[in-house]
Parts: structure tokens; sequence; C-alpha cells
């Protein structure tokens, strides 16, 4: 109790208003001992305090004799002193709440945001893809990381369609998620970090942080980026939602280039954010459900041209995760081959039930959506 008395008595806030409540007290009562009349009676001379303290001026009342008149004098330059250093107060709070937000040091009151753990060479790509995936809609975005204040701006200045939000800290301590409304967060995606100095590899936190969300909020879906295979079973057990392992992928599509060219192009052309081919989900019309998959591979075809390649069973965001992680034995042709060749099995990394090309008397299920090729 005495420290809360002893920070209230130090606030620069408290201090200024309570000079203005003692100034008008007193003056009020200085003012009925020097001027008789109506400006004395009841509580007029306190009423009569506080507008000369303001400057308002309203005329109804004022001193008749030179003492008094005096007195006034006093009291506006006092008045006009605690005025200005009640607004410069007032003013310094939001300030200080600026610099705190631009140093990621806020705590943010956020709802259904998405929230991107660590920052390295390819964050922007990230953040590109979502910018693009999004459509024009604004939406709210949370980086945590130990990026600097000016770094920070200009990614703020080129996603504009992105309103990001930053929390600079460690994302693996439970006090540094708070900060960034975990509870109310979408998604959160984990990418290795390379911002800071730390001694842990970069796997290793991605694994850590997934375990800290997950213990704090085991409903919150994690998408998690792994730079090598042999940490997939870790990450695993950390219960992450879906997992990217970046080696596998790029590996493959760059042995591709040699063995079997033509083939990474138009792997780039259906996962690239802002290419017309790109992989896309559909909502399927509920007259075809528990209909053949046939039906409704005509159905898109004659509907716009699209061409359907498979189904999902999660109303998801989808993405390359999502694509690579389906059932490798029911591939087609080019993604079983180019795949599997490349020992590519995301069917342990995802909890989405993706089904690619199945055959044509596979029926639809309620709660899938397709997967087209415009």
């Amino acid at each position: 109790m005495r420290l809360w008395i002893r920070t209230l008595i130090r606030n620069s806030f408290f201090q200024v208003g309570a000079g203005i409540l003692l100034t008008m007290v007193l003056g009020g009562i200085i003012l009925q001992w020097l001027e008789p009349g109506e400006i004395s009676k009841n509580d007029n001379p306190y009423w009569w305090a506080i507008v000369t303290m303001t400057t308002v001026g309203y005329g109804d009342f004022s001193p008749a004799t030179p003492a008094g008149r005096m007195f006034a004098v006093i009291i506006m330059f006092i008045g006009i002193s605690l005025v200005s250093l009640l607004t410069a107060s007032i003013s310094s709070i939001f300030v200080a709440q600026k610099i705190r937000e631009g140093k990621g040091l806020e705590q943010l009151n956020l709802n259904d945001h998405l929230i991107l753990c660590g920052w390295n060479p390819n964050g922007g790509r990230v953040l590109d893809s979502i910018q693009h995936l999004s459509g024009g809609k604004k939406k709210e975005l949370v980086l945590i990381n130990e990026m600097n204040e000016e770094d920070v701006t200009q990614l703020k200045n080129r996603y504009q369609q992105l309103n990001i939000h930053f929390v600079s800290g460690d994302f693996t301590q439970e006090e540094i998620l708070n900060k960034a409304s975990i509870f109310e967060a979408n998604t959160v995606i984990v990418i290795p970090n390379t911002t800071g100095s730390e001694v842990a590899t970069y796997d290793e936190k991605t694994i850590f942080a997934t375990l800290t969300i997950k213990s704090m909020d085991p409903n919150i879906r994690v998408v998690a980026y792994l730079l090598d295979r042999e940490n997939l079973t870790h990450i695993k057990r950390a219960d992450a939602d879906e997992v990217v392992v970046g080696d596998d992928f790029s590996a493959h599509i760059l042995a591709s280039h040699v063995v079997d060219p033509g083939i990474p192009q138009i792997a780039n052309q259906l996962i690239e954010s802002n290419s017309n081919s790109r992989f896309r989900r559909a909502e399927i019309p509920t007259e075809f459900i528990s209909q053949s998959y046939s039906d409704l591979f005509d159905y898109y075809r004659k509907l716009n041209g699209s061409l359907l390649i498979g189904v999902f069973a999660e109303d998801e965001n989808l993405g390359i995760g999502a694509i690579l992680s389906s059932d490798a034995s029911a591939l087609d042709s080019f993604i079983e081959r180019k795949l599997k060749e490349g020992g590519i099995n995301l069917q342990e990394e995802s909890k989405i039930n993706v089904v690619i090309n199945p055959s044509k008397d596979y029926t639809i299920k309620e709660g899938e959506r397709a997967i087209i090729i415009p």
C-alpha cells in the first residue's frame, strides 16, 4: 500500500492535478476574505478560481477591490502554468505509449490475428505471400522477434495491406507471447530465427517455441518451419499442427532442374502466391455431398474450366503444406513421382486430411473442400 502511494505521489499527472485542485481551493478561500459581495457567497469563489485559472473568463463574477484584482492576476499566472503542465503530462502519456509500441514493449489487445515468431532473410517472402493471399483484406499480424525499430518501421511501410504489430523479445517466453495476445490468436507461424544472439540452433528454438505455445493453449493452430528433417520427430512431439521441412523440397527442386528439367517450373507456378495457376481451395456445393468425385470434376470443368485435383477436410488457408501433405499413394503421376523421388512424405507432417486425384467413384464427404487449378 505504501509503495502504491509513493508511486502515485511521484506521478507527474497526479502532481499537476493536485496542484490545480489545491490552487482552486486556496484561491476560493482567499477570495472570500479579500472580496465582499456576491462573488464570496456559496461556491462562487471556487467557481471563479477555476474559471480564472483556465483563462476562460465567463465574466459572471469579477473582483472589485484592488487587492482582489491583484490576487486574480496571480491566480491567472499560476493557472496558465498548471494547465500547460497538465496538457504536457497528458501528451507525454500518449507519446510514451507510441514509443513503447514502436520498440515492441507494449501489451497488445487483438483478436483473431496471425502471429509470426522469428525472422530471417526469407521472412519478407512469407509476408509477401500472406499479403497477396489476403485478397486486399486488412489482416492483423504480429511479429515477435528481436529486430530493431527501424527495420520494423520499414516492414510496416512496405506491407501496408497488413496491419503489422511488433513485440520485441524471445518468443519462447510466455511473458512475450502474452504481450502478443496469444490466447486470442488464430494461427501462429514459427520460422527459424536469425535475429539476436542465441546459443541453441534454429530448429531447437522452433521446437521449444512450439512446445511453449501448445502448453499455453493446446487449441491454437501452430505451423512450424524446420531446416533439418532429423528434427521432425521432436516437432511432432511438440504437437505442431503443420510442419514444413525446408531442406526436403528445396533439395528436390534443385535436383529436378538437373534430371527432369521443366518440372520445377511447373511446381513453382502451382505454389507461387502471385501465380494465376496456383493451387486454390473452393467450397463444394451442398448438392455434391455424397456424390462421386467424377461428378464434381465435371462440374468445375464446365463451371469455369477449372481442374479439380483433389479434396481436403479442414477449413484452413490452403498452401504448400496442405498440398504436399497428402496421401502419397493417391498422388497423380506428377506429384506422386516428383515428391516420392525426393523422399518427401508429408502425411506425417500434417493434420489436414488431403486426398489428391482419388478414384472416379470416390464419395464426396460433408466438410470437404475442393483443391482446384483455375
